[in-house]
């Protein structure tokens, strides 16, 4: 029998950051880990495909919708301070917003308030992706430098059991992470020592938000970056980042439908009001096309698809 939480046939534009995107044939939202196990359960059992979904902030969702199950996790949203004498210390539900932790390390004064205040999403997909910035100045720059441990419901035997993984365990890539899982993320406690104040934190923080305000454009809906930067491709010998080499390759201010390589950053691609995910999708294939053939380098996405694409990509 069908959770009573979970619903059918729903829009998936508002559950992420894009706003484009089909209707999920199954949605659950659950409040908390017991009700992700019942859904799990539920799948399983009817052999429904799950897609799982956080706050959408790297995700391009299918005009088509996505069959089966979508398990968005952003209710589970609660937050805890278990600091000791030497480390400050929160407990995160998956769906916390990286801006709610953020505001606890402001108050601490603590340097991750800086790091947190620049990347969109949840804090499980700071841990799926490894986010990060790209500022030099900053420090901490990668998630991971202030993830302490995190618990994944996983199938273990015949039951879905939370099982707890520590860093050190965990194999810490360029927007990316390895060694968990499979599972769904339902905890991540993060950490910074008590004793590295910052002097002024809040005026660095105000700072730093109205300097990516002038250079993002966080008026429009969009994904945050859309491409991972190059670096390890041996043709970017100069170590040159994804937006300027789209910048370089003219199409700054590109548009295709309703969706725009942005004017204000190459590697942010806005929905103007009416995008499709097909053309935000296309512009996304003509930025990776277009510095191919200028620079013969290769762009990565750090979005997910997510959906029937089939003939379409």
């Amino acid at each position: 029998m069908k959770p009573e939480f979970i619903q059918e046939s729903l829009s998936l534009k508002p559950y992420n950051t894009w706003r484009v995107g089909g209707e999920a044939e199954y949605f659950a939202l659950p409040a908390d880990v017991n009700q992700i196990r019942e859904s799990l359960v539920w799948a399983e059992n009817n052999d429904i495909e799950v897609t799982y979904l956080g706050a959408g902030s790297n995700v391009l969702i299918s005009d088509r919708g996505v069959k089966g199950l979508v398990l968005c996790t952003k209710k589970i949203n609660y937050i805890e301070n278990v600091s000791d004498e030497k480390d400050f210390r929160l407990v995160c539900g998956a769906g916390v917003l990286k801006i709610k932790a953020m505001r606890r390390f402001l108050k601490e004064g603590l340097p991750p308030a800086l790091f947190l205040s620049g990347i969109p999403g949840d804090v499980a997909a700071g841990v799926v992706m490894n986010a990060g910035v790209s500022e030099k100045e900053i420090e901490p720059k990668e998630f991971f430098q202030i993830v302490e441990s995190f618990k994944v419901l996983e199938k273990q035997n015949e039951d879905w059991t939370e099982k707890h993984y520590v860093n050190k365990n965990i194999k810490w890539l360029y927007r990316n992470s390895k060694n968990w899982g499979p599972g769904v993320i339902t905890e991540v406690t993060l950490s910074w020592p008590l004793d590295d104040k910052v002097e002024n934190l809040a005026d660095k923080v105000n700072s730093a938000q109205a300097l990516r305000k002038s250079k993002q454009p966080l008026e429009l809906p969009s994904c945050g970056s859309v491409f991972t930067n190059p670096y390890d491709d041996p043709n970017n010998t100069d170590q040159k980042s994804a937006g300027f080499l789209i910048e370089k390759a003219g199409l700054k201010g590109y548009e295709y439908g309703g969706a725009e390589i942005s004017r204000k950053h190459a590697n942010f691609i806005v929905n103007k009001g009416k995008a499709t995910a097909l053309d935000l999708h296309c512009a996304i294939s003509l930025a990776q096309e277009k510095v191919r053939h200028m620079f013969d380098i290769s762009l990565h996405t750090e979005v997910r698809y997510l959906g029937d694409w089939e003939g379409l990509i």
